[in-house]
């Protein structure tokens, strides 16, 4: 009859179905935490950094087609029996469209989108505006080219957007077109048939089939829709339509690392941006998914400072000229300088240890890219995990190790345990990596030495920042003490104090303090100080 609801809701639906002599029984149903999949450390950790972190379920209810169905559920949403019948959910099987009639159905309501290099998709919401995501489209200001399937090209202009949830408008003036009818997405279930339209690697109004993954996979305190099917750079921005061609999401982003998995925003959130029809019974639904997503947001915030309380081995890459440089990312106490660590590789049953002597240490929040990573930062920065969170890049000694083998090398953390998750690397990067140690030994050292004084600069750059700071704290702080005197040297003065003698004293201080702040100002300016120095 229906599953993944309330119990409130399942108590009425039993109450309505007595009252007709049906007989009906309670099931409760698997916790979203027992079937959601878990996140490995290392897996976890990276998604935060650059890699999609996902976790989350949701369910949604369908209503046969018996008379007495019906009429039970008019009576839980109020109808009477002459009333008009409000139109249920239909079950996906039972409704679900050919992929042929949805292509025909959302295609001409589809553009492409072109705004200098980047190109990306998107859909009519209204007759002269286009729903899409906020990281293929221009500036405001900015035109853009918007191609239509009947072969027009028009202009574009981008009216609102969001940046954290990477949606935007764009108003099409003499577009014309026809809006898409927008869908529900807490009635789909993992399995249902979707189909979604783009234009990867510049293919417009490509047409793909997939199915629904997971509802409401949280990435930075989003839920999306994971869907397994193929997607490319071309597809963001595009309709994800369910097997009735409604939109319930916008394809945002595909999985990082994994074949054939990508995300889509829900059609929910775009209620910042335009007017969404809803009922109450959805709003419900939805408002129960965007609070299981923000647990599932409190977790990963949870196990994100749990991980970076020990030594992490992010990533380990060939590097020509260099060989196999890790990265590790560790939470400090004080900005790190030279810090050992041990990490154990294994092959074909061979273990041996390489002693890393990591120099160079950035803040993570300086290793993120400005424009690619500015929501990863936002949300870090917000969550307040970038706080005394440091990466250090240095290269793997493999010409200490005496590894041999041709499949893959297992590195973990030296200390870790056994069930620490281990990073495979090629063995024959390992081998590639010897072998430029050997013909290239005096360039590699020289990129060590560069680290080190990369890390000298740095730590020199710190003082320096630290002393500007505390010198226009000290300024700004003794300025503040004068004028909160002088304000109540001046309400004793009103209350018929004796207070003026020692006004005049603080009045000529201030101007002496004032003087001195302009004067750091000025010299500050002469040695182009940063602002943030003078904070």
């Amino acid at each position: 009859m229906a599953r993944g609801v309330s119990s409130a809701f399942a108590r009425k639906l039993l109450d309505a179905l007595a009252k007709h002599g049906a007989d009906a029984h309670l099931q409760p149903s698997e916790s979203p935490e027992a079937t959601a999949p878990r996140r490995s450390s290392r897996t976890g950790l990276v998604a935060a950094l650059g890699v999609l972190a996902l976790g989350g379920i949701a369910a949604g209810i369908g209503l046969t087609r018996s008379p007495t169905l019906r009429q039970a559920a008019r009576e839980i949403s109020g109808l009477k029996p002459g009333d008009p019948e409000q139109p249920t959910a239909a079950a996906p099987e039972e409704s679900a469209l050919p992929t042929q009639d949805i292509a025909k159905l959302a295609s001409p309501s589809t553009v492409s989108l072109h705004c200098g290099g980047k190109t990306g998709s998107g859909f009519f919401v209204d007759a002269e505006l286009v729903l899409t995501n906020e990281h293929v489209v221009c500036p405001p200001g900015k035109m853009m080219d918007v191609v239509l399937p009947d072969g027009r090209q028009l202009l574009g202009e981008t009216v609102k957007s969001d940046v954290d949830l990477d949606l935007a408008t764009v108003r099409v003036v003499g577009a014309k077109g026809t809006p898409l009818k927008l869908g529900d997405v807490t009635l789909l279930q993992p399995g249902d048939k979707l189909v979604f339209i783009g234009s990867p690697k510049g293919m417009d109004f490509t047409v793909h089939e997939g199915k629904v993954g997971f509802v409401g996979r949280e990435y930075l305190g989003n839920g999306y829709v994971q869907f397994n099917a193929s997607v490319n750079p071309g597809n963001s921005g595009g309709p994800l339509l369910n097997g009735r061609g409604e939109v319930v999401g916008v394809v945002s982003m595909k999985v990082n690392d994994a074949d054939g998995m990508g995300l889509a925003l829900p059609i929910p959130y775009a209620s910042k941006l335009i007017t969404l029809p809803s009922t109450p019974e959805a709003k419900a639904r939805w408002e129960e998914l965007l609070a299981r997503v923000a647990r599932d947001e409190q977790r990963e915030v949870q196990r994100y400072q749990q991980q970076t309380s020990e030594p992490v081995l992010l990533s380990v890459r060939h590097v020509d000229e260099l060989g196999l440089v890790a990265l590790l990312v560790e939470r400090f106490d004080t900005p790190p300088r030279r810090v050992v660590r041990r990490v154990e590789a294994e092959s074909e049953g061979k273990k041996c240890s390489l002693t890393l002597s990591i120099e160079y240490w950035r803040p993570v929040r300086d290793t993120m890219s400005a424009t690619e990573d500015s929501r990863r930062l936002r949300w870090f920065a917000a969550k307040g995990l970038t706080e005394g969170v440091y990466v250090g890049a240095v290269r793997l000694p493999v010409e200490d190790c005496t590894l041999t083998g041709t499949g893959n090398a297992s590195l973990k953390m030296e200390g870790a345990g056994e069930d620490a998750e281990r990073f495979d690397v090629p063995m024959k990067d390992f081998h590639a990596s010897l072998e430029e140690w050997k013909r290239n030994k005096g360039g590699i050292q020289m990129w060590q030495q560069s680290l080190w004084q990369r890390r000298e600069a740095a730590d020199r750059s710190r003082q320096e920042s630290d002393e500007w700071r505390s010198n226009f704290g000290r300024a700004r702080a003794r300025i503040a003490a004068l004028e909160e005197e002088k304000r109540k040297l001046l309400e004793e003065e009103a209350a018929g104090g004796t207070a003026t003698k020692r006004r005049w004293e603080v009045e000529v201080e201030l101007k002496l303090a004032q003087g001195q702040l302009a004067d750091l100002e000025r010299y500050a300016a002469e040695k182009n100080v940063p602002a943030s120095w003078r904070q």
